[in-house]
Formats: C-alpha cells, structure tokens, sequence
C-alpha cells in the first residue's frame, strides 16, 4: 500500500515539473522580446536621420571616388586600394580628410585629399601623395588651417 501513494506522488511531481518549466521560459523571451524592440527604433531612427540629409553629404565611396580622380594625375599608372581607404571627418577644418593608399612600381604610397563644399560641388582644400608615414602630419596640417605650409 506504500507503493501506491508513492506513485501518486511521484506522477503528482512530474506532472507539476512537466509544467514549470514552459511558464519560466515563455516569460524569459517574452521579456528579451519586449526589451529588444526598444533598442532597435534607436538604430533606426538614426539610419532614418542620416538619408534625409542625400545629395549634399559626402558618401565614402563619393570621397574615395574624387579623390582617386584628382590625384590620378600625379601617378597615372599608379594602383589605388579604395577599399582600404579611410575618411575622418575634420569638424574643427569642416573637411574630410581622405587617405587611399597606392603602389606604383612597388614603391607604397597614398594619395591624400582634403574635401570640403558638398557633393555636387566639392572643394579642394588640399590634394597629392605622400608616403604613409606622413599622413600623420598632412593631418594635422588640415586641422590647424595651414595645409601646404600655408598660413
């Protein structure tokens, strides 16, 4: 007779484990459901904030593009690497400071650009080469005003 409200018991806790678990765990997404929408209009209102302003900002590709385009002539069989290229924007000079390195011949170099106006009509603050080790103090040029050694 023991055996028997032992078995009763026991189908009592399996049925109440079988039970547990599927309420802990639709709460648990449920809770990472509602938490993850809330993070993500912040995302999007920010992708959503940034195409408005089409036509008149710079895209990477854009800068890389004019960049190429201007410098070409100082090395016209020179091979750009646009897709290492790097874009830093220069708040303090209102320009963007572009780098695309290069090799002609086997000697590495980059062409280097500052951009500023608008993409439909982008100005030139400064364009040419130099070897990688001088982009540091081309930038640098660009944020104090004085590109070129100008003053």
């Amino acid at each position: 007779m023991r055996v028997r409200p032992a078995l009763v018991l026991l189908s009592a806790l399996v049925l109440l484990a079988g039970c547990a678990p599927e309420p802990a765990a639709s709460p648990s997404p449920s809770a990472s459901k509602s938490s993850s929408p809330t993070p993500t209009p912040s995302p999007s209102a920010s992708e959503t904030a940034e195409p408005p302003v089409t036509g008149t900002e710079f895209t990477t590709s854009v800068l890389v593009q004019l960049c190429t385009e201007r410098t070409r002539v100082l090395a016209p069989n020179a091979t750009y690497f646009g897709d290492m290229a790097t874009t830093e924007r220069l708040e303090s000079s209102a320009l963007w400071f572009v780098v695309i390195p290069k090799t002609l011949d086997g000697a590495d170099s980059v062409a280097v650009c500052g951009i500023g106006g608008t993409q439909e009509a982008p100005v030139f603050a400064l364009e040419g080469e130099a070897l990688p080790d001088g982009v540091a103090d081309i930038r640098e040029e660009l944020l104090t005003g004085a590109p070129g050694g100008e003053s």
